[in-house]
């Protein structure tokens, strides 16, 4: 594990950073102001050239609530969590995303992850802000979303069923329904909602949740999800129990990113990304692919992925390197950093999810790199939220100088312009 000296050194060697989290944070406030709903839109259309790309709609599983407490802008979380109150199905479950204007579902599925992401959403908030008011007053949504969580455990594989947003080149839309994702992010939502009950003296639904939290991660992922063989987690199991085991940066490391733990089996699933993911794009060398490609660049096999992201997933390393600072990997967590730095465009300063470098796409004047306009989806808050949560956890006080600078004040002066 890496030590807060050696963090502040390493983050020093990157003078840019600073400036990156001070027009992240002015970023993400000047799109809430927008809004009467207290939402955050995915798209900061100052700079997309006004596509909006990604508006009106916003995203249960954006991780903007930790950054946002350590930048001391409470405010904001409690406004977003009540826009989240308002989303809430019947059942206790979130969609894919919801329209920031008006809390209107997005057409699509019930994404089972959104509900343990809210679950740590709200535990964040209160416990950074000791809100007891707000979570007797809200409690509901707590109790309804583990109980829907509770509905959707399956006693057969000891885990939550849930229809998982990945695509893999080489397995096309996968028909996974209990994958590793899924069940982590349940699991912690599910121990977060433990918490939350006990400082409601619900000792009886504490101990329910806490239970089935420690039996999906004992009992479903590190019995059934381990990958011997491949020393890795799985993607995950089919209905019929068939294991699953893919390279997928986002699903595959992003449920180690929000737990504070790290043991060998982490260790072998970041050694399996790094032979899978690592070193592969000729244009872009020594950094990561979201998912292996190498099955579309053989000679006369089509692209079957047609999004325009294709390529290097800049978005995603602030996780990878937050997972080399808990392995104490110095040396890649610097090298990944500066692969961040060199990526981001110098005009606003804003994380790109993507760089293209594969094939140009479908999407707006996108090209391949090194030509212009090959920074796909710059400014989404998904992945903006990523780089802004390593900053909360290895040097929060850039967040609490960026919150009180003139260009924030700036960013809020002007609200609900939609």
């Amino acid at each position: 594990m890496t030590n807060e000296v050696e963090t502040q050194e390493l983050f020093a060697r990157h003078p840019l950073i600073p400036r990156m989290v001070r027009a992240g944070l002015e970023s993400v406030c000047w799109r809430q102001d927008r809004y009467a709903t207290g939402g955050i839109v995915e798209s900061d259309e100052r700079v997309d050239e006004g596509r909006k790309l990604y508006w009106p709609w916003c995203w249960p599983r954006t991780f903007i609530v930790e950054p946002l407490l350590a930048a001391g802008l409470n405010e904001r979380v409690r406004r977003f969590l009540l826009f989240w109150e308002r989303c809430q199905r019947p059942d206790g479950s979130w969609l894919h995303c919801y329209d920031i204007r008006d809390y209107r579902e997005y057409p699509g599925w019930a994404e089972t992850d959104n509900v343990g992401y809210m679950l740590w959403h709200i535990y964040q908030y209160v416990t950074a802000c000791h809100d007891e008011e707000f979570l007797s007053d809200h409690w509901s949504m707590v109790e309804r979303a583990s109980k829907f969580l509770q509905s959707q455990f399956d006693e057969r594989w000891d885990m939550i069923r849930g229809v998982e947003e990945a695509e893999v080149p080489e397995c096309g839309r996968m028909s996974i329904r209990y994958s590793l994702h899924i069940n982590l992010i349940c699991s912690m939502g599910l121990a977060c909602a433990a918490h939350l009950a006990r400082q409601m003296h619900k000792e009886p639904l504490a101990e329910q949740w806490d239970q089935l939290s420690d039996r999906i991660q004992t009992k479903g992922i590190e019995q059934r999800l381990w990958d011997v063989r491949e020393n890795v987690f799985a993607f995950g199991i089919t209905e019929e129990g068939r294991r699953v085991t893919a390279p997928v940066l986002w699903m595959t490391l992003m449920p180690h990113f929000l737990s504070h733990r790290w043991n060998d089996r982490i260790d072998g699933t970041l050694a399996y990304l790094d032979r899978k993911l690592y070193d592969k794009d000729d244009k872009i060398r020594r950094t990561y692919w979201p998912y292996d490609y190498s099955p579309v660049l053989v000679p006369g096999q089509p692209l079957d992925n047609r999004y325009s992201g294709m390529g290097v997933w800049v978005g995603g390393l602030p996780v990878l390197i937050a997972v080399c600072l808990k392995a104490g990997r110095l040396d890649k967590a610097d090298e990944q950093l500066k692969i961040v730095t060199a990526l981001t465009h110098p005009g606003n300063l804003l994380i790109p999810e993507h760089v293209n470098t594969l094939h140009p796409g479908r999407v707006g004047r996108y090209s391949v790199y090194p030509e212009p306009y090959y920074h796909v989806d710059s400014g989404n808050l998904l992945h903006l939220s990523f780089f802004l949560t390593l900053i909360a956890r290895y040097s929060p006080s850039w967040l609490k100088q960026a919150s009180g600078t003139e260009t924030l004040a700036k960013a809020t002066a002007g609200s609900h312009a939609e």
